[in-house]
């Protein structure tokens, strides 16, 4: 982020302060000479101001700082510079496919509204309820607004961590072409192309703003990358993320309770693993199956876009404007083929493997397997993955259509009226493309008997007659379903805002006030086919829901000089919200203040409250299934704590989840202080101290955590009532995992709390140097603690006081041109920092537990002896580079180099594949590009 020059001026230092919306207001004030000012609206305020110095802290990023760092969408963008939480397109095992959420101050992006030109944005409904920053093309962007402070008395719900407010050029004319091209330096690939068109024009009362985009993305595969290559880390305490699903597979034997198959002993049922398993790849009576090269690390993916905006100068004291905006993202996912346990009980091929794999050639007891099974006393399940066919690939389609029109209406030279009435909608589909498979179906082509399909191997054609080849795909293609699942969400708004001077004289000047009432109806809709919906899609599950609310609320923000130099501002907001089922209301305050001792120096400081109502989908959601990897805590007690046990490793745990409609809203207190000074003309610095409490988090207890207290060997009445409603296990086996019936019950609720503070610094610099402009800035983001429970009834422990959490973040750059010339070079820095599996929530403490000892092993009293040992997270540091040679105007050529020193993601996800965090690092490394754009 670099000073923009005509900020610089208008605040007289160039600082990390407020920025203007996208509307430039038609209310005027009387300036000391007679002529009018124009007043404009700031981010973060309602109130129109003569210039852009606030309270708020807040960050500007124009479109030159968005291209000096050679990303191709907003999302890249925010993720690399302001964001600290949120996922992005990228993340492998998401729903969301194609989209990207962000979050401010390390929280999730839940707390932060996402505003396009001050209105809010439609929401993505795929894999829970977010806002998508993918569906804004950036050839539209003028300017980014980073508020990171609660603003809820301004904006409503959302605004608790802060506000992204995303403004689109205005003013331009003429027509300007770009286009971009890129690849990773490596593979050659993860190729980009970016085409735009940005055209403009006005006259006197009307002027007309079009931009159309076109991006598209090539895909990463896993097998193409270190990192994330296997699933497998040989020698690494954590790179243990194999599935126990592949192929060689496991075969259950179940035997009815009370049932004694004669020449049947107990360790001649249960799972095990096939015979032709490595023994060292044996676990808990499975084979571990190495899956990732059959994974993308980055999917495939398209966008189109279409802005438009008019204004039109209807009168002396009236603008009309309207937008509309169009995007289409399409992106082809694929994973690997989906893992299942079936009934092969009536299988023709079943007395065969009885008797040459699972009893190594003993007859005699698959014939009494055999005949337990004919008896109805017996029962043979496998356990594999479907590698028979392809892979799992859904077309995933993100469509946004959005219409706003509005006016500024000036009442006399103080006074002014503004607004605005809106409709959006954003609709997912996921198509099954191929690889679905329902269970039932697959189990009856196994078990038929005149079966084609062995459920104990891979079958193919191989060795195979040409018909029988045909007969074997006809089989498969036939078993193949077309599932699909379509959300929609939908929001109608409206704003009208009075705002100017009431003629009320203070020491330091004119009173501001605004005051209005914003409405709004949100509605979702999230439909899957029948079959998702009742679990039978093997490696799948879905659920439907549906839901909306409607919004009112009145507000009011004065503005108040008191003395010259301090400005104090005061804002409060009272939001009721109405599900139909329930309704809710939340009145929010803030107060603000602003104070110049001297020219170069600016005081500032806030408080204020804020909420966030529930999203539709946690209180609509129907039940769900689905596995959770997790350890069953009671059984590997009662194996002794034996960490080379299978019940005290990682397994898939059955889990049941889904909405509440009893769920209240979340609430936040939040303050600021800080100072800038302008240290010379051409330095400036601000120092930025914060907090931030959130109380009646919605969530849900995870499953690990509710095996865990199921495990405490003293439980309270409340959790021994918690742990009956939240733990069925399968009554034949005791067991919860996904060979049994059992399952872990996780529900949304209002949970626990979560508290942060820290400091921001920032320091600009910009000087003439060698007939050049020189410019140099500087940003870290410091936490001095991060609190959070594990779960309810838990103490709130502070991660960055017990080094389990990363303590900052640096971001900073160079730039320099001079004649058509310009380089830039831009940095992040992401510090080192242990990383641990959980708190002891068996005892109730902060304690935290490791990732490789055993986070169970206890004494005879229940306590924990052995913490075990954390995961070191190291740094991260990555450089960008940008040339620019501008010739014959308004031409430019751009050559870029993402990630310079080719630097890989850190091993940041132990045991969980890809073994790094997707939404913190790219799997990319190198990568060049080269834009030309031409303007005429």
């Amino acid at each position: 982020m670099h000073a923009n020059p005509s900020l610089t001026k208008a605040i007289r230092f160039a600082l990390i302060s407020s920025a203007s919306l996208a509307t430039i207001t038609s209310g005027y004030a009387n300036a000391a000479d007679g002529d009018k000012v124009e007043r404009i609206q700031v981010t973060g305020s309602r109130i129109q101001r003569t210039d852009l110095e606030t309270a708020n802290p807040i960050t500007v990023f124009d479109a030159k700082d968005i291209e000096q760092t050679g990303v191709s969408t907003i999302s890249d963008f925010l993720r690399t510079n302001v964001a600290a939480g949120g996922f992005n397109e990228s993340s492998t095992l998401s729903q969301a496919a194609g989209a990207s959420s962000v979050g401010l101050r390390g929280f999730s992006s839940d707390f932060t509204l996402i505003l396009l030109n001050g209105h809010r944005l439609p929401k993505n409904s795929a894999g829970g309820i977010f806002t998508d920053i993918n569906q804004i093309p950036l050839a539209a962007v003028k300017r980014i607004d980073i508020l990171p402070d609660g603003a809820s008395a301004i904006y409503g719900s959302d605004a608790v961590a802060g506000v992204i407010n995303i403004i689109t050029k205005t003013d331009f004319e003429g027509l300007a072409l770009s286009a971009k091209y890129g690849a990773a330096v490596e593979h050659f690939d993860a190729n980009e192309a970016n085409f735009s068109i940005v055209g403009g024009a006005s006259n006197e009362k009307t002027n007309l703003l079009f931009t159309a985009e076109h991006f598209e993305r090539d895909k990463v595969m896993a097998s193409d990358r270190e990192l994330g290559g296997s699933a497998y880390i040989p020698g690494h305490p954590g790179g243990e993320g194999r599935s126990s699903f592949g192929i060689p597979g496991f075969t259950s034997i179940s035997v009815k309770d009370g049932v004694t198959i004669p020449g049947i002993t107990d360790g001649d049922i249960g799972s095990k693993a096939w015979s032709d398993c490595p023994a060292d790849q044996i676990s808990n009576g499975r084979c571990r199956y190495d899956f990732a090269p059959l994974y993308q690390l980055q999917p495939e993916s398209e966008r189109q876009s279409i802005y438009t905006q008019l204004t039109h100068q209807a009168m002396d004291d009236l603008i009309l404007r309207g937008e509309f905006r169009y995007s289409r993202a399409y992106t082809l996912t694929s994973n690997a083929p989906a893992p299942g346990v079936i009934d092969v009980s009536n299988s023709p091929f079943l007395n065969d493997f009885l008797r040459d794999d699972r009893f190594g050639g003993d007859a005699t007891k698959a014939q009494a397997i055999m005949d337990a099974i004919a008896a109805g006393n017996a029962s043979v399940s496998v356990g594999r993955r479907y590698l028979d066919f392809p892979n799992r690939e859904k077309d995933n389609t993100n469509e946004t259509f959005e219409a706003v029109a509005g006016f500024n209406y000036t009442i006399n030279d103080d006074w002014g009226l503004d607004f605005n009435i809106g409709h959006s909608r954003l609709t997912n589909r996921q198509i099954g493309a191929a690889g679905q498979l329902l269970e039932q179906q697959v189990e009856d082509a196994f078990n038929s008997s005149n079966a084609v399909l062995n459920p104990f191997k891979k079958n193919t054609c191989e060795g195979l007659s040409a018909e029988d080849c045909i007969t074997l795909q006809s089989t498969l293609d036939s078993l193949q379903a077309a599932i699909h699942r379509t959300g929609e969400y939908t929001i109608n708004f409206s704003t009208l805002t009075v705002s100017g001077l009431p003629g009320v004289e203070l020491p330091g000047g004119e009173i501001g006030v605004a005051a209005g009432i914003d409405t709004r109806r949100e509605q979702y809709i999230d439909r899957s086919d029948p079959s998702s919906v009742a679990g039978e899609v093997i490696g799948g599950a879905a659920s439907n829901g549906g839901g909306s609310f409607e919004n009112y609320a009145g507000f009011v923000e004065l503005s108040l000089p008191v003395i010259e130099g301090m400005d104090v501002n005061l804002a409060a907001r009272y939001d009721k919200a109405d599900w139909g089922i329930s309704d809710e209301g939340k009145a929010t305050y803030s107060a603000k203040i602003s104070y110049r001792p001297i020219d170069d120096l600016l005081l500032r400081g806030s408080y204020g409250t804020g909420f966030k109502a529930p999203n539709l989908s946690d209180l609509f959601l129907s039940s769900s299934e689905g596995v959770v990897r997790a350890i069953d805590t009671t059984l590997c007690n009662a194996a002794g704590n034996d960490q080379t046990n299978g019940d005290c490793q990682l397994q898939e745990i059955n889990s049941q989840s889904g909405g509440n409609p009893a769920l209240t809203s979340e609430t936040s207190k939040s303050y600021n202080v800080g100072a800038v000074y302008q240290v010379t003309d051409e330095l400036s610095a601000a120092l930025d101290y914060w907090s931030l409490e959130v109380d009646n988090i919605v969530g849900s207890l995870g499953v690990q955590e509710i095996l865990n207290i199921e495990a405490k060997p003293v439980k309270t009445p409340e959790e021994q009532e918690l742990i009956d409603q939240l733990i069925s296990r399968d009554p034949n086996t005791g067991r919860v995992d996904s060979t049994s019936d059992g399952f872990v019950k996780s529900n949304l609720q209002n949970l626990n709390a979560q508290n942060a503070k820290g400091l921001t610094y920032s320091v600009d610099y910009t000087s003439e140097l060698s007939g050049g402009d020189f410019g140099a800035n500087l940003k870290i983001e410091q936490y001095l603690s991060r609190e959070s429970q594990a779960a309810p009834g838990q103490p709130l422990c502070d991660s960055i006081k017990d080094d389990a959490a990363r303590k900052y973040r640096v971001n900073g750059g160079v730039s320099y041109g001079a004649n058509d010339y310009e380089v830039s070079l831009n940095m992040r820095f992401l510090p080192g920092f242990d990383d641990y599996d959980q708190r002891n929530t068996i005892e109730d403490t902060c304690e935290l537990i490791g990732h490789y000892n055993a986070n169970t092993k206890l004494n005879d009293d229940g306590h924990i002896t052995s913490a075990g040992d954390p995961q070191h997270v190291a740094s991260y540091f990555q450089m960008d580079l940008t040339s620019t040679y501008h010739f014959l105007e308004d031409n430019s050529v751009t050559f870029g180099v993402r990630n310079i020193l080719d630097k890989q993601p850190v091993f940041s996800s132990p045991k969980n594949w890809p073994f790094y965090d997707q939404g913190s690092y790219d799997n990319i490394g190198r990568f060049v590009y080269l834009q030309i754009d031409s303007k005429f």
